[in-house]
């Protein structure tokens, strides 16, 4: 403790004598202000980017080998392991012990409020958007709608007029609050005013700790997607065959991946997120945990990957002018994708729609992907026009007591999750020592194969 207190002092004794002698900042200065033309603060950045260059493409190299069917399928199977290995795997799929516990009634359309588990205790609070039409028959068509960012997750404005929308076209919709959002934030102790939460704060939180576990906050959403899925299946008001699935920025991203990785998704429109690296990291850079899968680039999985996964299936990237997820990029991704549809002899299952606008889920994106929709799934294909929708408060579609998941009894948050991985480690780990051996030993003895 002296020893810190006297460096302190001298720290700012050597400060206090520098300013009275009138030395200048810039003096104090070693790096000029750029070195190759770059400057010393993005030094790292740069030599970073022209490593991902180089990788691009070699990309490019190996995406023109894909020529036949059975090369693309190949390709696929090898991918979508790697996807899911570089997250660190899925936990297992257990009873998801879903409930009802409330409705509520508008013209054309029902909701209901609905929690189930994802993996034991640990809760999802999720909406059901029913028609109530008589035009259209039980069982109905599906869409996953997975939330963006937003704070109030499944109680966003955007959304809630998107799943109404597809709703009053026929389609079944289930949307709920990802991890860190409406009534799943985890970590509200931390906050004197919660009002304050930002969801991608709440993500690179569990995307730390998870880093530390060898996987990726990535895999939270995924399996928790597959499980959205899995509750649509299992109604008896639900065509299985017959499911989409369309989100809008984070949830363009849940799109993407679920699309890629679940042939149960008939039908795509992922918003708001499709663009490719190189446009990526010369403007806005990388986003936040779940975004960042483990050695993507090196490992050649990029941007247009997600969308050849999918292929042939249906696919609507719906892009926008204005978007930080640059559209140039996004084009490119497009024409990459488009080619290997043809290749697969199914050119017109993928297209992309620009609208000219910042990024968000608005109307005449809404009305695009719901009509996207009800083609690939009810196999109608006419102009969808947006009606005056009412708006639900955050309250009005609380599923859980008090609004938020963590007040049910027993309920294990994602940090929790991670911290029963981290004991389930240390109990492996213990299993590996071993005993030293004597200093006469030591030229006889060696370490365990498994350490």
């Amino acid at each position: 403790m002296k020893n810190s207190l006297r460096s302190l002092i001298i720290t700012v004794t050597f400060i206090l004598l520098l300013s009275s002698a009138g030395v200048r900042g810039d003096e104090l200065k070693v790096l000029p202000e750029r070195i190759d033309g770059v400057s010393p603060g993005d030094m790292m950045k740069e030599y970073l980017n022209n490593k991902a260059t180089v990788l691009l493409e070699n990309w490019k190299v190996e995406y023109e080998k894909l020529k036949t069917a059975e090369e693309i399928l190949l390709y696929q199977k090898r991918m979508r392991k790697l996807f899911i290995e570089s997250i660190g795997g899925l936990p297992e799929r257990t009873a998801l012990n879903a409930e009802v516990v409330g409705e509520i009634k508008r013209k054309g359309y029902r909701i209901e409020k609905i929690l189930y588990e994802s993996q034991p205790n640990h809760h999802i609070a999720a909406l059901m958007y029913l028609p109530e039409s008589e035009e259209f028959k039980r069982p109905y068509p599906a869409v996953f709608f997975p939330c963006g960012h937003s704070r109030n997750g499944k109680a966003n404005e955007g959304y809630q007029k998107a799943c109404a929308l597809m709703a009053l076209n026929g389609l079944a919709v289930l949307t709920y609050d990802p991890i860190s959002q409406g009534e799943r934030i985890f970590a509200l102790e931390l906050f004197e005013n919660h009002s304050t939460w930002n969801p991608v704060t709440g993500h690179t939180m569990i995307g730390l700790g998870s880093i530390l576990l060898g996987r990726n906050a990535a895999r939270f959403e995924v399996h928790n997607n597959i499980r959205a899925l899995d509750y649509l299946q299992s109604r008896d008001d639900i065509d299985g065959e017959r499911i989409g699935c369309a989100g809008n920025s984070g949830g363009g991203t849940s799109t993407a991946y679920l699309m890629a990785l679940d042939e149960r998704v008939k039908a795509a429109a992922p918003s708001c997120y499709l663009t490719n690296w190189k446009s990526l990291l010369a403007k806005s850079g990388p986003q936040d945990a779940e975004h960042n899968i483990f050695g993507q680039i090196s490992n050649g999985m990029v941007y247009a990957d997600y969308v050849m996964m999918a292929a042939p299936r249906a696919v609507l990237m719906c892009c926008s002018t204005k978007d930080y997820y640059d559209i140039v990029g996004a084009w490119e991704t497009f024409r990459y994708g488009k080619r290997l549809y043809s290749r697969m002899g199914y050119g017109d299952n993928l297209n992309l729609n620009e609208n000219d606008d910042r990024h968000g889920y608005f109307q005449p994106v809404r009305e695009t992907a719901t009509r996207w929709m009800t083609r690939w799934l009810r196999g109608k294909d006419e102009r969808v026009v947006e009606p005056e929708i009412e708006i639900l408060s955050d309250e009005e579609i609380v599923c859980s007591p008090g609004g938020m998941i963590m007040n049910i009894e027993g309920e294990r948050s994602t940090y929790d999750l991670n911290r029963d991985c981290e004991r389930q480690l240390a109990k492996r780990r213990s299993c590996l020592l071993y005993t030293s051996p004597s200093p006469r030993d030591l030229s006889t003895s060696r370490m365990p194969s498994s350490a």
